[in-house]
């Protein structure tokens, strides 16, 4: 259970954005709706990220691998039930663990993945060539920066869930 209070759906029934949320309003969104100011600006951000260069299974791999190099557990729990449905692999989790050696995902989400380990553990390792990477794999540079800010974005949200108790 979270730590503060969540906003109660009746009180997100009343602000401008309600047309456009996901009904019922998930337990994270009622959480940074309690500053309807941040949340009005959060939820176009939300949608922009997830609208980005890479499909759901790639997006559900990178949120579920920044998530357990996060130590969230409650973005690592969701996720990872959506991905092993999507995916149709109950045993792909325990594949990111060794990501580098798996089958189960395609050489340019391993370097993806190689990209967003570096940016969220160390990223001062991270040099222009993991760019270069991204990019020799097919990625323009639009591509480049929706997939960074895939990543930075799930940290953030990871951040938000664990200062709030989820």
């Amino acid at each position: 259970m979270p730590w503060i209070k969540p906003a109660k759906q009746s009180d997100i029934k009343e602000m401008p954005i309600y047309s456009e949320l996901e009904q019922p309003v998930p337990v994270f969104n009622r959480l940074i709706a309690r500053s309807p100011e941040i949340f009005s600006a959060f939820m176009p951000l939300a949608s922009a990220v997830k609208a980005g260069a890479l499909n759901e299974f790639e997006t559900e791999t990178v949120v579920v691998f920044v998530s357990k190099l996060n130590g969230c557990k409650f973005c690592y729990t969701g996720h990872g039930s959506l991905l092993k449905e999507i995916s149709g692999n109950e045993g792909i989790l325990e594949d990111l663990n060794e990501y580098e050696t798996s089958h189960s995902f395609p050489d340019h989400l391993k370097h993806i993945l190689t990209y967003a380990e570096k940016l969220v553990t160390s990223s001062q390792d991270l040099e222009k060539e993991h760019v270069q990477k991204l990019m020799e794999d097919g990625y323009s540079e639009k591509q480049v920066v929706e997939i960074n800010q895939l990543i930075s974005y799930t940290s953030y949200t990871n951040q938000t869930s664990i200062g709030l108790g989820l």
